[in-house]
Formats: structure tokens, sequence, C-alpha cells
């Protein structure tokens, strides 16, 4: 962990950014919470509100603000996780999808070669340039849909399990 800290901070120096405490405690937050999906107040949480060096504690505020330095430099980059906040991840992660159950709220990465061919297919078909790293995309989760099916709450898209009668006058 020292050395991917130490990378991420000569990173920054290299991008002309002063290595600050606040930067410098949320870029060891994430290197800790690596292959997690963080929001800035999951990463003020981690930072703790007492420090044993004296210091007062980096407030969220400072923590937002550091997180849109970190990523105007192309350290960090973040994803929208349907209503939520938005989570972060360090930019050197491997390039993933995220993948977000409306039911539990889990979220999984799948690699972004994994998904590829259908970005490549829309793109074909429609010329449509995607970024999919940017959002989530929304479904069930093995585990919600085993609830789901267990209960009969209805098919997998969460829709009605047979259409309305047609209703005459």
């Amino acid at each position: 962990m020292a050395e991917a800290l130490q990378v991420h901070l000569d990173e920054m120096r290299s991008k002309g950014l002063r290595l600050t405490r606040a930067r410098r405690a949320v870029i060891d937050a994430l290197v800790d919470g690596h292959g997690e999906h963080l929001s800035a107040i999951d990463i003020a949480g981690r930072l703790g509100t007492a420090h044993s060096d004296g210091e007062p504690p980096i407030d969220q505020s400072t923590v937002y603000r550091t997180l849109e330095t970190l990523e105007r430099a192309g350290i960090v980059t973040h994803t929208h996780m349907g209503h939520g906040a938005l989570v972060y991840h360090l930019a050197d992660e491997p390039p993933h999808q995220h993948l977000l159950c409306v039911d539990c709220g889990k979220t999984l990465g799948v690699p972004e070669d994994e998904l590829i061919r259908l970005f490549d297919e829309i793109t074909a078909r429609t010329g449509f340039v995607a970024d999919p790293t940017h959002v989530a995309i929304s479904g069930r989760c093995a585990d919600c849909m085993g609830d789901r099916r267990a209960s009969r709450q209805g098919p997998s898209r969460g829709g009605p399990t047979t259409r309305p009668a047609a209703t005459t006058s």
C-alpha cells in the first residue's frame, strides 16, 4: 500500500499539485479502499475526526473540493450510481463498468472488455459512442433475483407476470 500511495503522490507532484494534508489523506483513503466504490462521505468517514498529530479534522467540504481537484488532474474518476451519491476511485484502476442492484444496493464491477462488444455494436448501429464508465447499469443482483423467484413476485424485469385483461364496456 505504501508503494501505491507514493506512486499517486509522485503523480500529483508531476502535475504541479501541492501535497496538502487533505490531498494526501484522500489519496491514502482511496488507495486503502482499492476496488471499493467510495462516496465523498465514505472517504470523509475514513479520515476520522481526531488526528494524532494535533491537526484539526478534514471536513467533508474539503474532501469534496479535494476530489474535484484530483479529478481535474486525472488522478481520480467518478461514477453516477443511480440516485445516490457519486462514487470515486483512482483513475489507474483497470477500466470497468458498475452494476448496481436496485433492491439491495450492492455494486459489482465488470471488466470493460466483457462489455465492449455490446458498446461497439451500439456504436455501429447508431453512431453513438457511449461512455459506459461514467454511469452504472441498474438491475438486480443474483441474490435479490433468487429472493424474488422464491417469493414469486414476478419475472426478472420486475414487471407484471401477466398482461391485464382487456375490459369491454
